[in-house]
């Protein structure tokens, strides 16, 4: 609804805009403290690009291209790429023949779920891949909050009250250099947009950054499995859109192969008599 008259740049800014106004609100009502000075702000501006700015602006582009369906399914291999990043980045991570196995399988299932034979990914390869590798950059926001700043014991509302800020003044400069001239404003388009920054990014960051804080960055990595069931039944019945026999085989290929990682399927051990 929002690509109908905001263009990426636009949307990008107008979702973490909203979101950063309304943490905002928070953080002066209830009385936080805003987050300004120190290392803390380095790596939630760290984040933001890696985990908002590229992949909200991405995704924003490649809806353009690709379904609804398709973005969602590809949400959805965050964890394999959170799995990967863990084990360079975090060394109580081992990686075990077994989970090298299921990363195998992650991702043949992922060249599954695109499709790589269908004339329509060949169209499209670029959209396609664009937001399969934007999810890597939620993956190390997740690593990375986990390794750093969930030490810092920092707020989770003023953090990310912070992090959008940030955010946000970075796509406002592409929103303003933008060439594209909005025509018409539907209020249906800015209900969707409002939604957005402030549930889908705003509310949506702050309960990841405390899943993140109190279970890790594996655990929050699983809360995009509800991402293609909401965004397949959207596109099916909002948008009357087609989904192709392979995405959801592909996408249960992947889960297949991130339990596995996760250890959630583990090797049968045989005694000897």
């Amino acid at each position: 609804m929002a690509s109908s008259f905001l263009d990426p740049y636009e949307q990008t800014f107008a979702r973490m805009g909203f979101g950063a106004l309304a943490l905002i609100l928070i953080v002066l009502v209830t009385r936080r403290k805003f987050i300004v000075r120190g290392p803390a702000v380095k790596h939630l501006a760290l984040i933001t690009v890696m985990a908002q700015v590229l992949p909200f602006a991405t995704f924003a582009w490649a809806i353009h291209h690709i379904s609804s369906i398709a973005a969602g399914l590809l949400n959805s291999t965050m964890p394999l790429w959170t799995a990967v990043l863990a084990v360079l980045m975090l060394p109580e991570e081992k990686l075990t023949t077994f989970r090298v196995g299921g990363l195998i399988l992650g991702f043949l299932g992922l060249l599954v779920l695109l499709g790589v034979w269908d004339v329509n990914f060949q169209a499209n390869w670029l959209a396609y891949t664009a937001c399969a590798f934007c999810t890597i950059g939620y993956a190390f926001s997740a690593i990375w909050t986990r390794k750093y700043l969930t030490p810092m014991g920092l707020d989770s509302i003023s953090a990310v009250a912070t992090q959008l800020t940030i955010g946000a003044a970075i796509c406002a400069v592409f929103a303003i250099a933008s060439p594209h001239e909005i025509t018409s404003w539907p209020i249906t388009g800015i209900l969707a947009i409002v939604a957005l920054g402030v549930l889908g990014t705003g509310a949506a960051l702050v309960i990841g950054f405390v899943i993140v804080k109190r279970a890790g960055a594996i655990a929050m990595s699983t809360v995009t499995y509800s991402i293609p069931v909401v965004s397949t039944l959207a596109g099916v019945l909002l948008l009357n859109e087609k989904m192709n026999w392979y995405e959801p085989i592909g996408a249960l290929i992947v889960l297949i192969g991130i339990a596995i990682v996760q250890e959630l399927i583990k090797p049968r051990v045989v005694a000897l008599p």
